[in-house]
């Protein structure tokens, strides 16, 4: 079964419930950011990965994806952002320092699924965020806020209909914890 046209593939790291209370409440969001309609508590995610191909069926993706996060999944990572963007076009969560565990959970799902055969695009890794709303008319730029942070632990893979604002969950994995170095 290919994708359909209006929808792609993603990999997706849900926002925990708790995270996304808090940003509906923020000191940081709403005094700041007046009238700005925020995304909806189930749709918030950072985008890890883009996996559609030309070309290349929906259920091989999705079973791929499957088969790596069954049998070598990436480690569970811990995200802080600290910046508010915003622009004509959109409203984002964003670090100020790079994401170290995200980059490399990309780079690692990325990496093994072109190893296996999946000619992604140089695109498929986007700048770890969260996108809180859009279409903000109020004024633009960087914000410094409070630190938002979590540990990403499960990764969620997503067909989103563009346009329809809908995320069809097509698989779910936990993330084994890195295990540290005891001396």
């Amino acid at each position: 079964m290919s994708a359909c046209p209006d929808s792609r593939l993603y990999l997706f790291a849900r926002l925990p419930d708790a995270v996304s209370e808090h940003l509906d409440v923020s000191n940081d969001i709403a005094p700041v950011l007046p009238g700005l309609d925020l995304v909806s508590i189930a749709r918030r995610h950072i985008t890890l990965a883009q996996l559609d191909v030309a070309g290349v069926p929906e259920d091989f993706i999705v079973a791929l994806v499957g088969w790596i996060m069954a049998t070598m999944p990436p480690f569970a990572f811990r995200v802080v952002f600290d910046q508010l963007v915003t622009s004509a076009r959109s409203t984002l969560l964003k670090a100020s320092r790079p994401l170290l565990g995200a980059r490399g959970c990309q780079d690692y799902v990325v990496e093994t699924a072109r190893h296996y055969g999946l000619d992604l695009a140089r695109q498929a890794a986007p700048s770890p965020h969260v996108t809180l709303g859009y279409s903000y008319g109020g004024p633009r730029g960087v914000r410094p806020i409070d630190g938002i942070s979590w540990l990403v632990d499960e990764l969620v893979l997503v067909r989103s209909w563009h346009g329809r604002t809908l995320h069809e969950e097509l698989g779910r994995w936990t993330l084994p914890p890195r295990q540290r170095d005891s001396a």
